[in-house]
């Protein structure tokens, strides 16, 4: 997924979270089938959600890869002019790794909060199906309790 890819998907999750605004507002007056729609909203931002957790996954994925590749490379460098014995080159690689293993974590924190997230959506989603289940259950009457 490009940058712009990635942009449209924030922007419409946002949109999502301003349509879920709106009515979750209005909860314990809304209709059965405005409940039934925040669920939807709750499903669509939920996979959005997972859409944005997937993109972060890749990427620290890949920094992981690079990661090892960085340390064979470096490690194949300070050996190659015979001046450094095994141990100093796998110490010294160890420095590209790292490099790389932190760009990782960053993108590893970004995808967890994103799977966070999207397991917030469901639960709000499982919630109101709840809710519906009970208002049928009642009779279809959605009566207020303050």
């Amino acid at each position: 997924m490009n940058e712009d890819e990635l942009n449209k998907l924030f922007a419409a999750h946002q949109k999502s979270i301003m349509a879920i605004k709106t009515l979750d507002d209005r909860l314990d007056e809304l209709a059965p089938y405005e409940i039934a729609k925040l669920e939807y909203l709750y499903s669509q931002a939920e996979r959005q959600a997972w859409r944005i957790a997937g993109h972060f996954k890749k990427l620290y994925k890949y920094h992981e890869g690079m990661a090892e590749i960085a340390q064979g490379q470096a490690y194949k460098e300070e050996r190659s002019d015979g001046k450094k014995n095994s141990t100093d080159g796998q110490y010294l690689s160890r420095i590209a790794k790292g490099e790389q293993l932190t760009q990782a974590a960053e993108y590893e924190g970004e995808f967890l909060t994103w799977r966070g997230v999207a397991g917030t959506y469901e639960r709000a989603a499982n919630s109101l199906k709840d809710l519906l289940k009970a208002i049928t259950a009642e009779g279809g009457n959605q009566s207020r309790t303050a």
